[in-house]
């Protein structure tokens, strides 16, 4: 599910690419980061917070971390593939047997950590060749990690506190997202104990803040699992959640976690309250700034999607509306898209404007900012019938008052 070395001690991986640093460098709040990446969060991306801590930056200098340097190079000589010794393959019998060993070594709690990883390891090496290892499959093994990530909780009462992940759900939760169950086994073992394994999913990406490793795959999981499991486990989701995934968008860490927060929101903001939870977070003028800069088709049409079903609800078009930039904005992508984003786009305007009718303040603006024209457009382009026809209710909406402005295209003059 993602490209993270599991393999690496976890202080070796940079909380920014999730990769083994190659310069490690500390900032003033005493984190460290390849420096990379946290160059370009700060000069790149003129960040001026801590991207973990959230601390102000006044003091950008950028310390080398000797010390973990050499760890790493140390590190990374030890585990290196041998140019001289050509290492012998075990047979698929060898790798059955280790496994089965782990596999009774994991129920000892002193040796769970170390049973974990060394299975990680195994499916590692072995993952294009499924042969190999047949004494138990991904559907069972899922069964057995998730046990240990939901084992931090009692039924109803979260556990998880403070900013430091256990090493045994760190271990566990990457093994997870190594694992490919079939659909119907995901489901199973989600929905057991009334959603268990979600809850604690949830908690995981509410509480460890200074983890964004473990967060990101505990939202690469919640994506997939929010995809096959029954509408009831996808409402009631808790504020907290729904504001911690916002602030993963909001800092734009990687592609792959704005990717799979955007799938999850795609996903659950028809059930319950959660649209209403989520503008209440913040979310929307997130994604307005976020879209305002963003160029990328994928990335563009589902902000606009989850912006539309945000809309949906009275709460959220006073949030967009309330943002000097919304209308601007959406109107800006029309053409600048796709076909997709461009019906996205006149969709959330139609949700937005039918709702303003006697809004001349909204009317105007529409006008300045070059949305009418924009909607005259798409119903003279190539567009599909539908979109045309949503382009047609907009310009419906205020077209008397449109009509007696100079900017009205004169091709629609009445």
């Amino acid at each position: 599910m993602n490209g993270f070395d599991h393999q690496a001690p976890s202080y070796f991986i940079c909380p920014i690419s999730l990769q083994v640093m190659k310069d490690p460098v500390t900032i003033s709040t005493g984190i460290t980061f390849d420096r990379e990446s946290i160059q370009k969060w700060l000069f790149s991306y003129k960040k001026i917070i801590c991207p973990i801590t959230k601390q102000p930056l006044s003091d950008f200098r950028l310390t080398p971390n000797s010390n973990l340097l050499r760890l790493i190079q140390s590190w990374n000589l030890q585990n290196a593939p041998s140019s001289t010794t050509k290492l012998v393959e075990p047979e698929p019998n060898d790798h059955d047997a280790l496994m089965k060993v782990l596999l009774e070594e994991i129920k000892q709690p002193h040796l769970q950590v170390k049973s974990l990883r060394k299975i990680k390891s195994i499916i590692q090496e072995n993952r294009g060749d499924s042969s190999r290892i047949t004494c138990i499959s991904d559907e069972s093994l899922f069964s057995l990690v998730a046990s240990f990530v939901v084992k931090t909780e009692l039924p109803g009462i979260p556990q998880i506190t403070g900013n430091d992940t256990p090493v045994i759900i760190n271990e566990a939760v990457s093994l997870l997202c190594l694992l490919r169950p079939s659909d119907e086994k995901l489901k199973m073992v989600s929905q057991n104990e009334n959603g268990l394994l979600i809850d604690s999913l949830c908690l995981i990406i509410t509480q460890y803040l200074s983890n964004l490793q473990i967060r990101i795959q505990a939202a690469l999981l919640l994506k997939s699992i929010f995809e096959v499991v029954d509408g009831i486990y996808k409402d009631g989701l808790r504020s907290e959640f729904l504001e911690s995934i916002t602030e993963i968008l909001k800092d734009q860490i990687s592609k792959q976690g704005s990717l799979t927060v955007l799938a999850i929101l795609m996903e659950v903001l028809s059930y319950g309250k959660n649209k209403e939870k989520a503008v209440k977070g913040g979310l929307i003028p997130v994604l307005i700034e976020l879209l305002a800069e963003e160029n990328e088709k994928h990335l563009c049409e589902m902000m606009l999607v989850v912006l539309e079903k945000l809309c949906q609800k009275a709460e959220g078009r006073a949030a967009f509306l309330a943002h000097p930039a919304g209308i601007a904005v959406v109107s800006s992508k029309i053409f600048k898209v796709s076909h997709v984003g461009d019906d996205k786009s006149i969709s959330l305007l139609l949700c937005v404007l039918r709702f303003c009718i006697s809004g001349g303040e909204v009317a105007r603006e529409f006008m300045e900012v070059g949305g009418v024209t924009k909607i005259c457009l798409v119903i003279q382009s190539g567009c599909n019938s539908r979109t045309k026809e949503k382009a047609r209710e907009i310009l419906g909406f205020h077209l008397k008052t449109w009509n007696k402005t100079p900017c009205f295209p004169s091709f629609f003059k009445a």
